[in-house]
């Protein structure tokens, strides 16, 4: 690592979006979703420019504008998955990401339920290439 370079945290945390997903037909309708997102990159430790950080706003534009138009999905597992894709591929600095996706109105009784899933880039790209070799 260079001198220069340290590792940053970004967090986004409770981020509201709406996703088709679930495995109830009323699930097909989007849902209220919650997002948080730890995520670890390597980065200047004294920024000048927005180029030098892990810039969270188009990661956020995603999640609320452009993720909720996709298909239904079944499995919030699934749609987690999705998320570690494009945060993968977004910035090649970003080292580790922890997820969490929770529905809101699954369960009445709870403030929210769902998945979460961490993994560094080596393990995310393993778990890739042994998806690939088994299809």
């Amino acid at each position: 690592m260079n001198i220069q370079n340290r590792p940053w945290t970004i967090e986004i945390v409770n981020l509201e979006t709406n996703l088709s997903v679930g495995i109830w037909e009323h699930e097909v309708t989007p849902q209220p979703i919650l997002v948080s997102l730890s995520l670890r990159a390597i980065a200047p430790a004294f920024p000048q420019t927005i180029e030098d950080c892990i810039n969270y706003q188009p990661v956020c534009a995603w999640i609320t504008t452009l993720w909720p138009e996709q298909q239904h999905t079944p499995l919030l597992e699934t749609k987690l998955f999705e998320l570690m894709n494009f945060v993968f591929a977004f910035d090649s600095r970003i080292e580790f990401a922890d997820i969490s996706i929770s529905k809101t109105k699954a369960i009445p009784a709870a403030q929210k339920v769902g998945v979460r899933m961490a993994l560094s880039r080596s393990e995310y790209e393993f778990l890739m290439r042994r998806r690939e070799e088994c299809s």
